[in-house]
């Protein structure tokens, strides 16, 4: 079992510390949620559980910055978005900001993408809720050539583009896309393009029946020799061993845990830090 420590919302007092803390600890990853804005006129329901629509004055990080700053800071600890609302972007764009994250982290980068629950927000940035699904696998396609391919050109329903070159290339060759839902298209995109998936919010007892499925979707895909590694964040409380080993036996190969289950009720940092460090000696540190 690998495991990362999650933060949203990100604060730099918070993030900086707490991810060198997990580097020096046995943690595999940190990672980040991302959004660009939260309209001040939310209707649309978080799909995930009965939570509040998000405040618009929430502070954002940008997680690709955030990244870079902290590959400087961290020597071996993996970087990953959970997840990055990728169809508000163009694909080029986003191709030359991740290979240079991963050339400054030396192919430490995750790239956790999801097409977006938040109407509102797609909306306010100009991209056709309806189509987020198709312009995503559009984008992961071309990222894919961006990053293997010495030139290439593009025609399809969202993007058009001539012939181009785009390096360097990833450091490892290509860079992890791990996706995000739980809705049957997005078990069947990640079944299709991806090389794994990100769950949340999701105790041990809900995660057989969702393998299954994509289990049977790979096996129809044209990545059905490729493993497809499980990701799942889980809520409540910091895990015990007993709680690992039961995420361990229903499939799962990194687990997430929210930053917040670390705090302290004074909420000081150097308290979250102590809690990741006995975390890591009582459990990281007994698994095989």
């Amino acid at each position: 079992m690998k495991f990362g420590i999650t933060f949203w919302p990100a604060r730099r007092k918070i993030i900086v510390p707490l991810a060198k803390k997990a580097d020096e600890t046995g943690f595999e990853s940190v990672w980040m949620g991302e959004h660009v804005v939260f309209p001040s006129r939310i209707e649309t329901q978080y799909p995930y559980r009965d939570v509040d629509a998000p405040l618009s004055t929430t502070p954002l990080y940008d997680p690709i910055v955030t990244f870079g700053y902290l590959a400087a800071v961290t020597r071996r600890v993996k970087l990953g978005t959970s997840v990055y609302v990728l169809p508000l972007r163009h694909p080029l764009n986003v191709a030359r900001m991740l290979v240079t994250l991963d050339a400054l982290s030396e192919g430490r980068f995750l790239f956790g993408v999801g097409v977006g629950w938040l109407r509102e927000e797609l909306e306010a940035l100009g991209v056709e809720y309806a189509g987020r699904g198709r312009r995503t696998e559009e984008m992961v396609t071309i990222l894919k050539r961006a990053w293997s391919e010495p030139r290439f050109a593009h025609s399809g329903e969202f993007f058009r583009f001539p012939e181009i070159g785009f390096e360097p290339k990833p450091v490892h060759g290509s860079i992890p896309i791990l996706f995000g839902g739980e809705a049957d298209a997005a078990l069947r995109r990640a079944a299709r393009f991806g090389d794994g998936w990100i769950g949340v919010h999701m105790p041990p007892e809900r995660v057989p029946a969702i393998l299954d499925k994509l289990r049977r979707l790979r096996a129809d895909s044209e990545l059905a020799a490729q493993p497809l590694e499980i990701t799942v964040a889980c809520e409540g409380a910091v895990p015990t061993r007993a709680l690992v080993e039961r995420y361990a036996e229903v499939g799962v190969h990194r687990l997430l845990i929210e930053q917040h289950l670390f705090a302290t009720p004074d909420r000081r940092v150097e308290g979250a830090a102590d809690n990741i460090e006995r975390f890591a000696n009582d459990v990281i540190a007994h698994q095989s």
